[in-house]
């Protein structure tokens, strides 16, 4: 009974400050969710993956969770622990950012490709090691339809970052002429 009583007189300091971490949580709460609806919003109107603007939404959320946790800490006057937090943010976001990098070059080159009047649906291109009909062109990633009718789904990073070749088509029908004869 003692050892209770020790801890709750020790830890009675925190007590009143638990509403002001509260207020904060609540205030938090409010303002991650306005960043992940600006985020949803933004990234639909640039047209946006849905994968990225998924993992976007959900970089938001934990920075945003993360920091809140950060604030209450130190309302409560646990500077320590806030300090350690705000190092283990740090790590994890040069984590994000390692992880975030082949999504920016598959965006980047999508813009490149898509401004490229030449690469486009439906014409034939060889790219990646894939010969075949362009079918669909997205900000992330390029498919294109070959022979045999498989379906190819090659990042821009790849298609971008090698050589592309667009076939006229009077070649195309040539060689199909000559592949049936």
């Amino acid at each position: 009974m003692d050892a209770w009583r020790s801890f709750l007189e020790a830890n009675i300091v925190y007590l009143h400050k638990l509403p002001t971490a509260l207020i904060v949580l609540a205030i938090s709460y409010v303002v991650i969710q306005l960043a992940k609806n600006v985020v949803v919003r933004t990234t639909t109107l640039a047209k946006v993956d849905r994968a990225a603007q998924t993992m976007l939404k959900s970089v938001v959320s934990f920075f945003g969770w993360v920091l809140a946790l950060a604030a209450v800490l130190n309302v409560m006057e646990l500077s320590e622990l806030s300090l350690a937090l705000g190092g283990s943010i740090a790590l994890i976001a040069m984590a994000v950012a390692t992880g975030l990098n082949n999504v920016a070059q598959d965006l980047l080159a999508g813009i490149f490709l898509l401004s490229d009047r030449e690469f486009a649906t439906g014409s034939w291109v060889k790219a990646a090691g894939v010969e075949g009909r362009l079918v669909e062109l997205t900000i992330r990633k390029t498919r294109i339809r070959d022979r045999e009718g498989n379906l190819h789904t090659i990042p821009n990073r790849t298609v971008d970052g090698g050589t592309y070749v667009v076939v006229p088509e009077e070649l195309v029908e040539e060689s199909q002429r000559q592949a049936g004869a």
